[in-house]
């Protein structure tokens, strides 16, 4: 199918692309390049655990947003938007006003104690938060928690979920102490990045009741668009050629990549220049 739109106009009636195409590649260069094209990156990165004493220790705190959400349970509610959790709630309401673990700065100072703060507690070890697209706008693309108090020896297990609900991967962690007073050097955060969007993040244990905090989430700021990486997986490669041609076939805008309103011969030729260029 490419051939045939090659031979009849297209490329060939814009200055020669096609041409110029075959001397560079050989007659035989699409199907060359496009059997050429390797798998996709998978977009997605699993984070922790990692010591957390403050918003500044997140991996995400120095990331560009659309939009972002950190709940700190510190007004004694779960009132971020778009997300809520399966069971247990803020430790002041379900817990009682003592015996906390917050984040160690959230009572204002760090000094190796959360007592002072709040939390979100499940006397069930395994908690699921979910995000809600709609509410959104669309699922967030970073999402983490910190783990904050268990029993002694407690096995942490952290995953992520996509919108299909597949899961996108997990982590595991074993640094509780044996304290339940408040103690924040046992504190970890976990997380995920995914470029697809996470659906819901899921954290449980094996030992006594579960208390997290700084539920954080965000979807990443849309990057400028990159011609060459037609897929925009991260690469450029033949999987961006085959990309390319599927949409050009079609007429699809998005193959409009010199951004004249039209989608045509010269497409192709801007496309292969940056192609071959290898760079944005």
């Amino acid at each position: 199918m490419i051939s045939s739109r090659f031979g009849r106009g297209g490329v060939a009636a814009s200055s020669g692309a096609l041409g110029a195409l075959r001397r560079r590649w050989g007659t035989g260069w699409a199907l060359g390049v496009l059997c050429a094209a390797s798998a996709a990156a998978s977009g997605q990165t699993m984070l922790g655990p990692t010591p957390y004493r403050c918003f500044s220790d997140s991996p995400f705190a120095s990331l560009a947003f659309d939009y972002f959400h950190l709940e700190t349970f510190e007004d004694h509610l779960f009132n971020v938007p778009g997300v809520s959790a399966d069971r247990g709630g803020v430790t002041s309401v379900v817990f009682g006003p003592s015996i906390h673990d917050s984040v160690d700065c959230d009572d204002g100072v760090i000094d190796g104690s959360g007592l002072m703060g709040d939390s979100f507690f499940s006397a069930a070890p395994d908690i699921t938060f979910t995000f809600n697209a709609a509410v959104l706008g669309r699922l967030p693309t970073h999402a983490g928690i910190v783990w904050t108090d268990g029993g002694g020896g407690a096995m942490v297990t952290f995953e992520a979920r996509a919108a299909d609900n597949t899961l996108l991967g997990t982590v595991t962690g074993q640094h509780a102490d044996n304290s339940v007073n408040g103690t924040t050097a046992e504190d970890r955060f976990y997380g995920a990045i995914s470029d697809g969007g996470i659906k819901s993040i899921r954290i449980r244990h094996t030992s006594g009741g579960l208390e997290v905090d700084h539920l954080q989430y965000g979807a990443a700021a849309a990057a400028a668009p990159c011609p060459a990486d037609f897929n925009q997986d991260g690469g450029i490669d033949g999987a961006d050629v085959q990309a390319f041609f599927a949409a050009w076939e079609t007429g699809d805008p998005a193959a409009d990549v010199n951004q004249d309103g039209g989608v045509d011969g010269t497409d192709v030729e801007v496309f292969f220049a940056a192609w071959e260029s290898g760079v944005c």
